[in-house]
């Protein structure tokens, strides 16, 4: 009689072409890290995102979402790797991504639409922005892929179905590719290692004269951003059972602008 070591190796070599190594033991090793620049949210992060997984950036217009992905984008280009940002709205502004440090010349900005206001034609873009969506991940090559869904209403990136997602982080994983999803709420829902909520931003004002009598100035706003699922992280993969924490993380971070108005 063949042993059960005889009998797996058979097995294994029937379903090779499909399933490389169906009945071994797969050891799941520690990612490399997408830093965002951030220290309080690398910090919160366990030093980054990380590559080959679908990450979502949630929260409402002026909750520092755009900033953070900006972030992200700055430090990956200036190593020298290729992105891509998907823009379904119309929303990126190549001055202001200059400006931050994004080197746009290792960026590739698709414009999947304009700003639209019918639900048809809102569709109509985002149709295409997952298009494109689907063709940079296939095609490789790219540390970081942003799909920009921050201007388009909840219920219609609902409409994208799961199974879209589930493929985009297969198509993630095979390529290496850090998929961050930037919406107003979330949408992959387990699909994603890493979400983070971002809430609305807190002014900072000043008065120049010291008293409130005079003018006040806006010297600064503070962000707050939480973390509720971090798959991927670290941490997770040391443990053996790799389950996901179930306490929810919180951290702040702050942003002081160089100009007051």
């Amino acid at each position: 009689m063949a042993s059960a070591a005889i009998v797996r190796q058979q097995i294994e070599s029937s379903l090779a072409a499909r399933i490389p190594a169906a009945l071994s033991v797969r050891f799941q090793q520690t990612p490399e890290l997408v830093p965002t620049g951030i220290t309080e949210v690398d910090a919160l992060l366990d030093g980054g995102f990380p590559r080959g997984s679908l990450a979502e950036i949630t929260g409402p217009t002026c909750s520092g979402r755009s900033t953070l992905v900006s972030s992200i984008l700055a430090g990956a280009t200036r190593q020298g790797a290729a992105c891509a940002y998907v823009d379904v709205a119309d929303a990126f502004d190549p001055l202001s991504a200059a400006a931050i440090g994004i080197n746009l010349g290792r960026l590739l900005w698709v414009r999947a639409g304009r700003t639209e206001k019918s639900d048809k034609q809102v569709w109509a873009s985002l149709d295409r922005a997952l298009r494109a969506t689907d063709l940079l991940l296939n095609a490789g090559g790219f540390r970081v892929i942003v799909l920009d869904m921050g201007d388009v209403r909840a219920e219609q990136v609902r409409r994208v179905p799961l199974a879209s997602w589930y493929r985009y982080r297969l198509q993630a994983e095979k390529s290496q590719a850090l998929f961050l999803l930037l919406a107003q709420t979330t949408s992959a829902n387990s699909c994603a290692s890493v979400v983070l909520h971002c809430s609305e931003a807190d002014e900072r004002w000043e008065y120049a004269t010291g008293n409130q009598n005079g003018l006040p100035l806006l010297t600064g706003l503070q962000y707050r951003v939480s973390s509720d699922r971090k798959r991927a992280s670290t941490r997770e993969f040391a443990n053996p059972f790799g389950k996901k924490p179930v306490s929810a993380v919180q951290t702040a971070w702050k942003r002081t602008t160089l100009w007051a108005r």
